[in-house]
């Protein structure tokens, strides 16, 4: 069950736009390709689920991350043209950007180093402009880079961003936010992030590219999520070696030993690259500085970095230009490459937010714009489609597919079993068939923490055993569990309870 299937149930017939074809899915909306008839402009329009939308809570949610990510208006960053709803169809409508995403590129392979860098660059300061405006995204990867049609990237989906403000941290204790390959320390132990770990998750983007694979692989996306927390950075191949204190400063286990900020990561590139090996990467950058070196407003200031591609050329030539051209090009790539006067650090311990960092977005809504009315007695179809939604995930979550294992299961909260069947609960407090629900993800992780114990995994046995008491923190069973793993993680060596019933 998932948000595609949920719409399949209304007629989307939303007024100025014409629906051309489906073209993704989140834990919220189905995302089309559609037509904005009064510009006549393509646009990806993104209609939130009808089963969440009927919850008063999930509209206010859909419409501040609208009003949110149209707040962010930086070349780097997807731009949300207009927001709404018709009826009880609720759409956000943002650019098409057709390049497709990094994702595909790294699938297809041959990114050179200049590109690499270049997409690396331009994401660091999409996320340093977002992170001065107070807000940090939670899920940067290769699905969510795309790629405009002049080869320039920006960064989409602030779907499951959130004010960068202690009192509204969208992390309660046990649930994490993010797609585990790229998840920062922080974001897998359930802790409230900053800027930081986007800039972490950024680090691991870095690393598939000129890798060719994510910086920690597993059959599971819970050992992955560990193996964030408790694996050391890992180590680029030879070739690229030269680059690895850029993947250090991102991918750093504690926050304040990062790159403290976008730009301080883009400042450090173009000295790593200054001081490259020769021969490392073919280099052509044009700068556009005015103004300083730091990232200010939604003006782009970037340094692209890219590999010179040499074209063909009469073989008569290269006698005639060779010293001459060698000597033009040397001359050239020491201007061009030399580092600002300005040495600014590349590290800080503590993030500086603005004092004005705003805890949710504000301002009135677009005109006709309503939130629905709560639902207090809900049709029996809604309660079946939700209740449909946390089995599906469910079982598929606990299946025998080990890749499967643990996916959507509490996370996220809009699209996860565990949030289906609160959200029944929620409507109908005493429905059997969803409290039996939650209390089989409880059972699950007591099995998964056991079998982790067993094996002495101890670590892995903690974190599960923290997932079930979020959803349940009085089951005697996981205390049990709980004591034994910090006995074994302090060297001890305990008596296990017996394995759970079923």
């Amino acid at each position: 069950m998932n948000s595609t299937v949920l719409l399949t149930s209304v007629d989307i017939n939303i007024p100025g736009y014409r629906i051309l074809r489906p073209i993704g899915e989140g834990g919220m909306a189905s995302v089309f390709l559609a037509v904005q008839e009064s510009l006549d402009r393509e646009v990806a329009l993104k209609v939130m689920s009808p089963a969440l939308a009927a919850n008063a809570e999930f509209a206010h949610r859909f419409l501040v991350e609208g009003k949110i990510t149209a707040k962010l208006q930086h070349p780097n960053l997807v731009t949300v043209h207009d927001i709404g709803n018709h009826g009880n169809v609720y759409y956000l409508a943002a650019e098409y950007i057709p390049g497709g995403t990094l994702k595909d590129r790294i699938e297809e392979g041959g990114l050179s180093i200049g590109q690499i860098l270049d997409i690396t660059a331009d994401i660091a300061q999409g996320l340093d402009f977002a992170h001065q405006k107070g807000f940090v995204h939670r899920d940067v990867k290769p699905g969510n880079i795309l790629f405009r049609n002049d080869g320039r990237v920006v960064l989409a989906d602030f779907g499951i961003a959130k004010a960068m403000d202690g009192s509204n941290s969208s992390t309660v204790a046990g649930t994490s936010i993010g797609t585990p390959d790229y998840m920062s320390p922080e974001q897998a132990r359930g802790e409230p992030v900053d800027g930081r770990a986007d800039l972490y998750s950024l680090g691991a983007v870095l690393f598939e590219m000129l890798a060719g694979a994510p910086p920690y692989q597993a059959s599971d996306a819970f050992t992955v999520a560990l193996m964030h927390v408790s694996h050391p950075v890992p180590e680029l191949p030879d070739e690229h070696a030269w680059l690895q204190p850029l993947v250090q400063g991102l991918m750093a286990k504690e926050p304040g030993q990062r790159f403290n900020t976008g730009a301080a990561f883009v400042e450090a590139m173009h000295k790593c690259v200054a001081d490259a090996p020769q021969g490392a990467v073919a280099v052509a950058t044009r700068s556009r500085r005015a103004g300083g070196d730091r990232i200010a407003g939604a003006t782009q200031q970037r340094t692209r970095i890219s590999a010179g591609e040499t074209s063909a050329r009469p073989a008569w030539l290269l006698p005639v230009a060779g010293l001459a051209g060698a000597f033009v090009l040397a001359v050239l790539a020491w201007w061009l490459l030399s580092p600002p006067a300005a040495d600014s650090p590349a590290q800080s311990s503590v993030v500086q937010v603005p004092a004005n960092t705003p805890s949710e977005a504000s301002g009135p809504l677009p005109e006709g714009f309503s939130l629905p009315t709560p639902i207090d007695a809900p049709a029996d179809d809604q309660l079946a489609r939700l209740l449909n939604a946390g089995d599906a995930l469910y079982e598929n979550a606990t299946g025998p597919e080990i890749r499967e294992r643990g996916r959507k299961l509490d996370y996220p909260p809009e699209d996860s079993a565990l949030g289906y069947y609160r959200q029944v609960l929620a409507l109908d407090p005493e429905n059997a068939r969803a409290r039996a629900g939650v209390a089989k993800i409880v059972a699950f992780y007591r099995r998964v923490s056991y079998e982790a114990c067993d094996r002495g995994r101890w670590v892995p046995c903690q974190l599960f055993v923290s997932k079930g008491q979020a959803i349940d923190p009085d089951d005697p069973y996981l205390k049990q569990l709980q004591d034994a793993a910090i006995a074994g993680i302090n060297g001890e060596n305990p008596v296990l309870p017996d394995p759970p019933a079923g």
